[in-house]
């Protein structure tokens, strides 16, 4: 009951909402909004998968990034990641619109329409990070299809972020 009053209360609360992602490094997070099936991670947990995707886009451990990174609907991955390495080349690819804050690093993408990505995106990306909003079939098969579009032909490493799964939802063929 007092998250439901947590989520109402921040509703009502849109000046906060439009200054969220006015800091100075540009990539501050908009408050999640539960119906678009937002939810954030918390600190340790960003901090973690960030540390992996650095160790996977500069393999030398350079610092140089050997790549860019494309994370699918997974924000605060993004924020963290463009805050603690802020050169690497990563985009997020998001559905709500608020993200476009991010500017060109910002791609709209509606799971529905997979492959309805811009040309350049085409087989761009050494790492790539999916956090898909549902944990259908249909969601996963349709978010599957973008990783494909994202992918290097040459290969690509993938972060599926999930909760609990059956093998048959994380199955790709």
């Amino acid at each position: 009951m007092e998250a439901l009053r947590e989520f109402l209360a921040g509703q009502h609360r849109p000046e906060e909402q439009n200054e969220a992602g006015g800091g100075e490094d540009g990539v501050e997070l908009v408050p999640e909004d539960w119906r678009l099936s937002q939810f954030w991670y918390d600190e340790r947990t960003t901090r973690e998968l960030v540390e992996e995707v650095v160790r996977l886009v500069s393999p030398s451990g350079s610092g140089s990034a050997a790549g860019a990174v494309a994370c699918i609907t997974c924000p605060t991955l993004y924020a963290c990641l463009k805050k603690t390495v802020p050169g690497v080349p990563a985009q997020l690819l998001e559905y709500d619109e608020r993200f476009g804050q991010y500017g060109g690093d910002f791609t709209f993408y509606d799971y529905n329409r997979p492959e309805e990505l811009p040309a350049a995106m085409k087989h761009a990306y050494r790492v790539i990070i999916a956090d898909p909003p549902y944990m259908s079939k249909e969601c996963l098969e349709k978010v599957a299809k973008t990783v494909s579009f994202l992918a290097r032909p040459e290969g690509s490493f993938l972060l599926l972020l999930t909760g609990n799964c059956s093998s048959w939802q994380c199955s790709v063929e």
